[in-house]
C-alpha cells in the first residue's frame, strides 16, 4: 500500500554572507502513519548529502523500516535501514531527478525532496 507523507514543517537554510559562500540546503519534517521522518538536505561544493531520522513519542510501533532514494526511472538507488534511535546518511547529487520513498512494514510512504 503506497500513501503520500505528510509535509508538517520546512525551512530553508541559505549561507550566511558573513561566515561562508558556500553549502546551502534545508530541512523538512513529514508525517507517515504514527511516526515523523526528520530530513535534512545539505549541499556543499560537489557533494550533497541526505540526512534523516525517523520519531516516534511512546516507542516503537513498526517492526520494519526503511528509506529508499529511487532515481527517476524508479530504480533504487540506495536504501537504509531505519531504526529508531539511528539515523541515516545518503550521498545524493541534484535532488529534483530522486524520489524518496519511506517503508514501515507494509505501507510505503512517499516522501517530496523538492
Amino acid at each position: 500500500m503506497k500513501q503520500a507523507a505528510i509535509l508538517i514543517m520546512t525551512s530553508k537554510n541559505n549561507p550566511s554572507s558573513m561566515r561562508s559562500t558556500t553549502g546551502t540546503g534545508w530541512s523538512k519534517l513529514y508525517q507517515a502513519a504514527d511516526c515523523y521522518l526528520d530530513l535534512s538536505y545539505k549541499q556543499d561544493g560537489p557533494q550533497s548529502l541526505l540526512l534523516g531520522q525517523l520519531l516516534r513519542q511512546g516507542g516503537v510501533s513498526f517492526t520494519s523500516a526503511k528509506a529508499t532514494l529511487l532515481d527517476p526511472k524508479g530504480t533504487p538507488v540506495q536504501v537504509a535501514e531505519l531504526t529508531p534511535k539511528a539515523g541515516f546518511r545518503m550521498v545524493v547529487g541534484d535532488l529534483t531527478a530522486h524520489r524518496l520513498e519511506l517503508t514501515l512494514d507494509q505501507t510505503t510512504f512517499d516522501i517530496a525532496l523538492s
